[in-house]
């Protein structure tokens, strides 16, 4: 068990770090979407735009992502059975694609085991959260590259992009606290 759980960690991980979708997520193949040299994943799986077929995009692949999916890859994928005749990133028990079902089965059981050692998780929680957590936190980090955050999630527009950011009331109450104290600062006047 503990190679599944390295593996539900490794994806848990990569999920809130890239803005992948889950479903672009278990289509990832070692050879050919893990750019460790460019820092870069990419999906050949992306979501169809305006009836167009499938699509490539590019996205970022952290320190953190990289760490763990090359451990994972040493330490425990080779364990799965199976793991010597797919391609594929992450695999069940038995070597195969994981379903839309049984990565929905996983996440729930995530939440749960999270609320049962007491982490305030949302019991609504799931893949998609992790899209909002990761647009949010690019945002945040970077707030005049939302062209750019709009090529990582593989959006046309700046509207469906902003459905997806949720700051907190902490990070706002701070944004407008430093524009007040801008304002006042600078002797910046809103008169027009």
């Amino acid at each position: 068990m503990k190679h599944i759980k390295a593996r539900d960690y490794a994806i848990a991980v990569l999920a809130g770090e890239s803005g992948l979708r889950i479903d672009e997520i278990a289509n990832l193949e070692i050879s050919q979407d893990l750019l460790f040299e460019s820092k870069k994943l990419q999906t050949r799986n992306a979501k169809a735009m305006k009836g167009s077929g499938k699509r490539s995009r590019p996205t970022i692949f952290t320190p953190l992502t990289r760490d763990t999916i090359r451990y994972y890859l040493e330490h425990h994928r080779p364990n799965i059975p199976g793991a010597d005749r797919s391609d594929l990133l992450f695999i069940t028990r038995t070597g195969k694609m994981m379903t839309y079902g049984a990565l929905n089965r996983l996440i729930k059981n995530m939440v749960k085991c999270a609320q049962k050692n007491g982490f305030p998780v949302a019991g609504h929680f799931s893949w998609h959260w992790f899209r909002r957590i990761f647009a949010t936190r690019f945002i945040e980090r970077f707030p005049d590259r939302m062209h750019v955050l709009i090529n990582l999630l593989g959006h046309v527009s700046p509207n469906t992009v902003h459905k997806y950011i949720h700051h907190s009331e902490a990070w706002s109450e701070r944004r407008m606290q430093e524009t007040l104290e801008r304002i006042n600062t600078d002797g910046y006047s809103l008169d027009f």
